[in-house]
Order: C-alpha cells, then structure tokens, then sequence
C-alpha cells in the first residue's frame, strides 16, 4: 500500500469496542503506508494519547478522533427516530467540554448495559455486569462485548447469532440507548476543535432521498463531512452518497470502521478489500476545522 495513497480515518480500539490497542493500529498503519489513521472510539477520547505518542517519528499522520452517537428524528414521521454516528476528527482530547460529556455519555451507556445484563439474565441468559467488564477490559461496554461474553458462556455459537437472535435492535435483549440529539454532538465536535462526519450513511435503513434530507438537515447544524467511501458501501452506494455530499458541499471522507478481532472480515485501510480513501480528501477535511 502506497503511503501517499490511502487514509484510514474511522478505527477502533481496546478504549471501545475494537481488540487492538492504539499503539498496535498505529504500528499497523505504518506497516501498511497509510497516510493518515484516525483513532474514533465510541463515545471517548481516552486512547487519544496514546495514539498521538506511538505516532511519534512515524510517516503516518495519526488524527485524535471519536464517534459519538445521536437520535436523529424523522420530520417526515411523527416520533419516528433512528441512532445516527458522526465522527469527530482533529478533536482536542483534553478538551474539558467534551471530556464532561464523555463521561455522561459513558454513565447511560453503563446504564443501558446493566439493563440489559439483568434482561438476558431474565431471559435465560444468566450473566453480571461484572462478568461483561471483564471480558471488554473497559467500563466503555458496546454489545460487541455482549456477544463475545454469550459465545464464551457458551449461550450462541458465535456472535453474529447473538446479535440476529437476541442482542440486534428490536431483538428481546435489546435496550435502547440514551442519546443526545445531532447538534449536540456537533457542537461538542466543533468545540474541541474537530470537523464533524456523518458516518456510514447506508447503515440506518434510509433512501438515498431521506439519507439527502437528513444530511441537508445536518449540514444546516454543523455538519462538516459525510464519510462517501466505507467497507459496506458497494459502488452504486459510494456513487449515490458522494452526489450527496457533492451537493451539500460537505467535506469527503472514510474508513473501514476497523474493529480488529470483532469485525474480522474488515482490515485496516482496505475494509473488504475494495476500500481506497485517498489521500486527496486529507487536506479538504482539515480546511473544515473550526
């Protein structure tokens, strides 16, 4: 992979829900010759710093980075609402606003996990939230680290199981999230310093004219970019969604959303194996910056 070529700008870790830690993606991303990695745990900024260091003296560019989650609500439904991702790049991980709301953010997310700890129990799945700490090594648990815990227990055969039967929205296990609306996340972006990414636009069951409104909506808020290539994106999609951010002007920009072991069909910087986020998009995101 050609270091001038490829950026990779939407990862996680060991601080989230990945099975890498910061300095193994860094070292990684160096190996492969990205240009730039960004680092975008959900709903933290606590493996910025170490990002940052293990990029120390390396070619890579290593950005500090989140993604942060939101309800987005339909204005062409009543009620009707869908968790929407944007990512934050460039952000200041020492920023004292958005380590505040980190924290909220992560006491309802541990909220939300020991309600649905006590559900699967109920369900016949019997587990603690202690057990779950322990097999994520992070109090910042996602339901990636429920389905490992259910296939160590022995309750599904592997994790895609545990997510389509049980763990999945709508499924018996599952427990909504408590989330703050989108320009409360752009506003946290922007405030830290960051360019704020609608991320993975195919993902939440949206036409190409509702992914439209919505972003135009976005984008009245703060929005700065819309992530045009992804490893699910398939060709028409990365086609229909780059119109999209053409005629918003908004920023373009991507990654694999890399997990490592839990996410082990994606590989950093090529997803599936078709990914290329060029270098080109780099310095137009970093125009965006506030």
């Amino acid at each position: 992979m050609n270091k001038e070529a490829y950026l990779d700008l939407h990862t996680h870790s060991t601080h989230s829900d990945g099975t890498w830690t910061p300095t193994q993606l860094v070292e990684e991303a160096e190996r492969l010759g990205l240009r730039a990695l960004a680092l975008t745990d959900h709903d933290t900024v606590s493996g910025v710093a170490e990002a940052l260091l293990a990029g120390e003296g390396k070619q890579v560019e290593v950005i500090g980075g989140i993604e942060l989650a939101a309800y987005y609500h339909f204005p062409w439904a009543a009620g009707e609402k869908v968790e929407i991702h944007i990512v934050g790049l460039w952000v200041d991980h020492t920023n004292e606003a958005l380590l505040a709301a980190t924290k909220d953010f992560g006491l309802r997310r541990q909220r939300r996990n020991q309600q649905m700890t006590a559900r699967l129990t109920t369900l016949g799945f019997p587990m603690t939230y202690e057990e779950l700490l322990k097999e994520a090594g992070t109090d910042n648990c996602t339901r990636a680290h429920y389905a490992r815990l259910m296939v160590k227990k022995g309750y599904v055969t592997d994790k895609k199981e545990a997510f389509a039967a049980y763990i999945g929205h709508g499924k018996p296990g599952f427990v909504p999230r408590d989330l703050p609306l989108p320009n409360t996340c752009i506003d946290l972006i922007h405030e830290s310093g960051g360019v704020a990414v609608l991320a993975h636009s195919t993902l939440y069951g949206l036409h190409y004219d509702q992914i439209a409104q919505m972003a135009g909506e976005l984008k009245a808020i703060g929005l700065d970019a819309m992530e045009v290539r992804y490893s699910t994106y398939r060709a028409e999609q990365e086609r229909e969604i780059t119109k999209i951010a053409q005629s918003l002007d908004l920023a373009f920009s991507g990654g694999s959303d890399f997990h490592g072991d839990n996410k082990p069909d994606i590989s950093l910087g090529v997803g599936k194996g078709r990914l290329a986020v060029p270098a080109s998009f780099l310095e137009p995101l970093r125009q965006r910056r506030p």
